[in-house]
């Protein structure tokens, strides 16, 4: 009897641990992740998995132009932990599900499917949720359709709803290209409120969505290309209750909302809160809070060959662009040195590193960085940059003073890849701190 209760009735915690790393080897991240938190046996067996919490780096080695990519076929993604960098774990993307990524926050990606649509999709937990359809914008309407009625390709008109002098674009090629930056105001997991603003249309447009919302609104299109020198916006950021948007030669913009963080957008017109900075060597721009949220930094990816104390050429500056912050404070100080900061295609996030953190593989004062878009905005300096792309470490922030430009995981980003249309890595992070 004591034996067929034992059949019936097993524990599961028992299993012999190479049944278990058997099963676990055969699991792609979701299914991983949620097999480690069964039990302690079962973690063990895993291999110790980085936490979900934790900063991940995702990249898609499949090129996605479509002379490349014309088959169309699933697309697997490769996770890599800093607290874990010599194991790999994957992700596969039905077909026709993923060509790019052009944003990430609170733990979850901003995809772009084969039709040019936008969804939000989180690793962990393979959970998705569509946004409005590229259609919705007024700039983009369905051109072609297949014999099941499927679209095949869009016109693009530069004036809202006038497409008399429109180009028409293949869906799977407008898809590889359209969105520059997604940036998302908070968590989606439980129903939570949240936002979502992109940069798209070759960097003139900014739009955003709120959760619920059916539709898109336009916060701004083609208002920073007739000031005398060609420009395009290189990000956007949720802080205080406002988007603001920034573009390579500098000027910052800001939209009040009705809501904190997600709401609609006041009747007022963009204010300019910072005029125009221009470098003719600019690389990237990125619109980050201070790591007590108090103010908001412009930090800018400066190609400077030639200067001793930087041997790769590239540098960071950071400048205050709201006027409630207290960078210079000694506490701020204290902070930043406290604190990695992660930016590039994701929503930056400062977080605690170091030993006695919970992020203790994460270098303190230690700026880490993906590379964005900028290829269609300066062709011309990307190709006379030395080395770009790829996940990188740069001891900037606090008293570091290292200030090399190190790759994060070196061999990730062949030399062939680094001039790619697309960027082909993001961070993964958990909620900034």
């Amino acid at each position: 009897m004591t034996a067929a209760r034992s059949c019936t009735d097993p524990c599961w915690s028992d299993l012999p641990a190479d049944l278990l790393t058997s099963i676990v080897q055969r699991l792609q991240l979701p299914g991983a992740v949620a097999f480690a938190s069964v039990c302690t046996s079962w973690r063990a067996a895993a291999g110790g998995i980085p936490d979900p919490r934790t900063p991940w780096l995702m990249s898609w080695e499949e090129d996605p132009h479509p002379a490349v990519r014309r088959g169309r076929s699933a697309v697997t993604c490769k996770f890599r932990s800093l607290l874990d960098a010599d194991r790999v774990y994957s992700l596969t993307f039905p077909e026709g599900t993923f060509v790019t990524c052009c944003g990430a926050s609170n733990g979850w990606l901003v995809v772009v499917d084969e039709l040019c649509n936008l969804s939000l999709h989180n690793p962990f937990t393979s959970q998705t949720i569509a946004l409005p359809p590229v259609t919705d914008f007024p700039c983009v309407a369905a051109a072609v359709h297949d014999e099941r009625g499927k679209i095949k390709a869009y016109r693009l008109s530069r004036s809202s709803g006038e497409y008399v002098d429109a180009r028409q674009y293949d869906a799977y090629h407008l898809a590889t290209y359209f969105y520059w930056k997604a940036e998302l105001s908070g968590n989606p997991s439980g129903g939570g409120d949240y936002a979502v603003t992109v940069v798209h249309f070759g960097g003139q447009w900014i739009s955003h969505v709120r959760a619920g919302d059916t539709r898109w609104r336009v916060l701004v299109a083609n208002s920073i290309w007739g000031h005398g020198h060609p420009d395009a916006y290189a990000d956007c950021a949720y802080h205080k209750g406002s988007v603001y948007g920034v573009s390579y030669q500098g000027i910052v913009q800001r939209w009040n909302l009705d809501g904190a963080g997600a709401g609609t957008p006041s009747e007022k017109r963009e204010e300019v809160v910072q005029g125009r900075r221009l470098r003719d060597a600019v690389l990237a721009r990125h619109l980050v809070a201070s790591p007590g949220g108090g103010g908001l930094w412009l930090v800018s990816a400066v190609w400077e060959p030639g200067r001793e104390e930087y041997p790769d050429a590239v540098r960071f500056t950071f400048r205050v662009v709201d006027d409630d912050d207290d960078a210079g404070g000694e506490g701020e100080q204290e902070s930043v040195q406290a604190h990695a900061l992660f930016v590039g295609m994701n929503r930056p996030a400062w977080l605690p590193a170091g030993t006695g953190s919970f992020f203790s593989g994460v270098r303190p004062g230690v700026l880490y960085f993906s590379a964005p878009w900028m290829r269609q905005y300066s062709p011309s300096l990307l190709e006379r940059v030395r080395d770009w792309g790829g996940a990188r470490a740069y001891g900037v922030l606090g008293k570091t003073r290292t200030r090399a430009f190190d790759r994060v995981f070196p061999g990730l980003l062949p030399e062939s890849a680094r001039l790619m249309d697309c960027p082909t890595e993001v961070w993964v992070t958990p909620n900034p701190c």
